[in-house]
């Protein structure tokens, strides 16, 4: 009988300790949202892309199948780079009067992609990049992530978390596109 109670009571703790682990909401989600956007890019997002919301001479722009959970809007811009078609991706995480707030919402975004790994053909490489720190007396905040090590066809892959103050609200979004020349080219 004391057997029989210990191991009831052994299991019981056992499973409580299990589902006891605190779990971050939208951590994971986001990441692996974001991992199918940079799987995507070498086929210019051809997966990702939904319905054409709008056209212009210079540009066309397609809602995003993929939305990252809590993102009020998500589309993919065609537009042409020297008779090239180029691709980008882009997400609003947040919009808010609050400074401290979109400031949060910023790091935040840049600690969930930094040393994100993003798998390209059979192999895995990490996204880096340096904290680019937001002041509220200044009307934007830029951190650009990229491959370490990249292949080719990741060798242009640029992914960008901006702070940027709009009309009285501040605004963070998150991009993924082909940066055309290196800073040393220009």
């Amino acid at each position: 009988m004391k057997y029989h109670l210990c191991t009831l009571l052994s299991a019981t703790l056992l499973a409580g300790s299990v589902f006891a682990q605190p779990k971050i909401p939208g951590t994971s989600v986001f990441r692996d949202d974001i991992q199918k956007v940079v799987a995507d890019f070498p086929h210019d997002f051809t997966r990702l892309r939904g319905q054409r919301i709008d056209a212009s001479p210079q540009t066309v722009e397609y809602a995003s199948i993929v939305k990252p959970d809590g993102t009020s809007e998500s589309s993919i811009t065609e537009y042409s780079s020297g008779g090239k078609a180029v691709y980008s991706w882009q997400t609003v995480l947040l919009r808010s009067e609050d400074y401290a707030e979109a400031a949060k919402k910023y790091k935040w975004a840049f600690q969930q992609l930094k040393g994100m790994n993003v798998r390209y053909v059979v192999d895995q490489y990490t996204l880096e990049g340096h904290y680019g720190a937001p002041d509220e007396g200044r009307s934007f905040a830029i951190t650009d992530l990229s491959v370490a090590h990249p292949p080719e066809g990741l060798r242009k892959l640029r992914v960008r978390v901006q702070l940027q103050l709009e009309e009285n609200e501040w605004k963070v979004t998150l991009s993924v596109f082909e940066k055309e020349k290196e800073d040393q080219e220009m």
